[in-house]
Formats: C-alpha cells, structure tokens, sequence
C-alpha cells in the first residue's frame, strides 16, 4: 500500500512548482490528474528533448494521468465541476486571478464539495503588495535574499544551479496539503492553501535577517563557510568540500595535511580558523593537490573529517549509495528509459514504487470522465465539440473499437502554450 492511496488531486498546473508539487502526492500513492490545455501543458514542448519527447516534462509528470481540456470552454464547467466533487485535492501554480476567470477558483468549487482542498502556489502568495505580479524561479532567487548571498566576495551575485524556488514551493504546497488533510480527517472540511515561491526561499535564511537587523550584514563567501572553518578544494583531480567544524575534527584535518602551520594550538580556535582563511586555505590546497578526490574523502573520513567529492551528473549516476537507496529509478521514456529523481521520504509500511511513465497528452480523457459518471456519447460529443481531447488508442481502449481522435483543437485560431488558460 501506499501512504495516500484513494486520495484525488486535480493537477491543474504548469513548469515546475505546481507539478513538483502534485508529483510528490503521486509518488505516494495518490491518484493525480493532470488537467491540460488541448496543446498541451507548456513544458511537454520544453527543452531538453530526448527520443521526441520532454525531458523536463517526464520529470515532473510520472505517475500522473491526463486529461485534455479547454478550460475557457463554458462547456467545461459541468465537466471539471463533476471532477471536482469527486477530488480530494487541487494543486495549481497559475498566477494569482487565473483560478477565478477559469472558474476553478476555490470560492467557487469549495461550494461544489466541502471538503475539497485547494493548493496555490503563486510567486509572491495571494495577499500582499506584490501578489497580483507574475515571477519565476530566477526572479525570486534574486528577490529573496539567496542570489546576494551566492557568489565570490568580490563578485557579482549568482543563482543556485538548480531551480530551487519552484522546488521549495513545490514541497512547501505538498507538506501544506498534507497538513490540511490532516485538518479535515478532525473536523471534515476542506480549506485554500497559500503557498508563496518568494516566503519558501526566504524561510531557508535562516539566521540571516536576524544577522542583518542586528548590523552584521551578511556578505558573499563564495564557497566558504561564514562562520566556520568549511570550504571547496582542488585536489589532483576534480574538488572535494572539508568541512572542520569543530576541534576534533580540526585536529584530525591537521594530522592528516601534516604540517607545522596547522598544528598551531591557536588553530583549536574557531574564530582564529576562520580569521586566517586565506593562510590555511593555501596550505591544505598544497597538499589536496598532490592527491585524488576519493583519497582524500577515504582519508579525512577515517579521521572523523566530514568531506565530501564535488559530484558531477554523472558521478551521481554511477553512484552506489544513490543506487542502494534507488533514488534515481528509471522512468519509461519514448522507446526507453531515463534515471529520474525519485522518492526522499522512504516509509517502512509502504510497497517500493514502480514509477510510471509520463502520460499521453488525454490518455486518460476517456477513463476519467466515465469514472465520473459520463457516457460515451456524452463524451464524444464534449470532444467533437473542442471541449475535451481523446486520443483513438484512448477511445479504441475504452468503446472496443479504433477510431480517429476524437477532439483536439476546435475551430478557428488558438494560442499555444501557456496562453491557453492564462
């Protein structure tokens, strides 16, 4: 079993934070509906492709389904009314005032069912002087404080090399819902959960305002550690990070470099560690450059040092310990398979997950809407009106007999993209 199973989420999201969001909720067992514009949600075109299909969009999208609908259709309110009264859950990530024109706001749908929950994930969260402007994850990077911090000392600021505030929010939204169905099994209502990208970075500061307000201005260290005596060195083959927190393993760095400089008793002093960077910077990369990288972790390691190889992708794709712990499981792809970030949370009363493969733009049209009560004939008339989208394989599944699609794109011009719901 799995830890949510029988639960519902409208996965009515796009990029990164709403679907992270949802693909959390999907690896443990719930049953995620992704809801899509009929060309599609926007990152099935984005790059990197590989065998004809997203990269990007794989990752975020295992283990969901699709249905293909245009939301702007007044058709399609009876339609994501019904889904909405059979739902548990809806996570979206579309800017603030989307959900309204849309008609799947959360005034509206919490009328339709008491007890649904409703996600949103926004850039600067629904209340506020910024809440009605859109962002991304760079902008927030650099709006919440992260990009000033992230950099050499005399350089200029830099974002992190991941999308870190799409992923923040994305497990802020998950951690938010998990919460409300915990507040719902008490009292046996739903609620709106506001999740901001802007207050997911900044709730990872830390100490840092407070070190600001109190006049001692944080300022860029490239790699080193502010406070402690912890940075990146060259070694005779790639990086390695040491980090010599406390005397102990101070001491234990130093008999293992082995030289006169570090065996200072002033050294035991993390204040004096990190007053003489510069000096003891410059002799320990003299000796981590005479060695490889897993020397020296194999070495520091068995003195207690915490150290660590600076990894490339591709190291961690060889990696044992990321492969012992199946965190990079092979996702079905095109005509093959790619390794995937998997599960953090292993939980002991769950069966191991066989993740599944990103769906088929409306793969599922079919299937859910009858799940909902629809017959065929209401269906095939939704999708030759423009409404909802089926694949023939979908259909030819579902009624026993092949056919072209039924749906797809209506009459006259449409936009592409994200254009076509917000």
């Amino acid at each position: 079993m799995f830890a949510l199973d029988g639960i519902r989420v409208l996965d009515l999201s796009h990029y990164i934070a709403g679907p992270h969001c949802s693909l959390l909720l999907a690896d443990h067992g719930a049953e995620v509906i992704k809801l899509e514009p009929l060309s599609g949600e926007p990152s099935r075109h984005a790059q990197p492709v590989y065998d004809g299909q997203s990269l990007y969009f794989t990752s975020m999208n295992r283990n969901k389904k699709s249905l293909a609908i245009d939301l702007k259709r007044p058709e399609a309110r009876p339609v994501v009314d019904q889904l909405v009264s059979t739902a548990d859950l809806v996570v979206t990530n579309y800017s603030k005032g989307v959900p309204e024109r849309l008609h799947f706001d959360y005034d509206r749908i919490s009328k339709i069912n008491p007890r649904i929950i409703m996600v949103q994930v926004t850039g600067f969260g629904l209340t506020g002087h910024m809440s009605d402007l859109s962002a991304f994850d760079g902008i927030i990077q650099a709006l919440s404080g992260i990009s000033y911090l992230t950099g050499e000392r005399d350089g200029p600021p830099l974002k992190a090399g991941a999308y870190i505030a799409d992923h923040a929010a994305g497990l802020h939204g998950a951690l938010g819902a998990l919460l409300a169905l915990q507040h719902r099994e008490r009292t046996g209502v739903g609620q709106l959960v506001d999740v901001s990208m802007l207050d997911s970075i900044v709730a990872m500061l830390a100490y840092e305002p407070a070190r600001a307000h109190v006049g001692m201005e944080p300022a860029r260290s490239g790699n080193r550690s502010a406070n402690v005596f912890a940075t990146t060195f060259r070694t005779r083959d790639g990086y390695v990070y040491i980090a010599a927190l406390s005397e102990r393993m101070w001491t234990g760095l130093a008999e293992e470099v082995g030289t006169a400089e570090l065996a200072d008793p002033r050294y035991l002093s993390a204040a004096r560690r990190v007053e003489d960077y510069d000096s003891l910077e410059k002799a320990i990369t003299a000796w981590t450059t005479q060695h490889s990288s897993d020397e020296i972790v194999a070495r520091l390691q068995a003195r207690g040092v915490p150290t660590g190889k600076v990894s490339s992708i591709d190291d961690l794709l060889a990696s044992d310990q990321l492969a012992d712990r199946d965190m990079l499981p092979h996702v079905r792809h095109g005509d093959g398979h790619v390794p995937m970030p998997g599960r953090v949370a292993h939980m002991s009363a769950e069966v191991p997950l066989v993740p599944a493969r990103a769906p088929g733009l409306g793969a599922d049209t079919m299937g859910i809407l009858t799940s909902c009560g629809f017959e065929t004939d209401e269906i095939d008339a939704l999708a030759a009106s423009g409404v909802v989208s089926v694949p023939a394989s979908a259909y030819a599944a579902s009624v026993g007999a092949a056919g072209p699609p039924r749906g797809g794109q209506p009459s006259g011009p449409r936009s592409s993209g994200i254009g076509d719901w917000a």
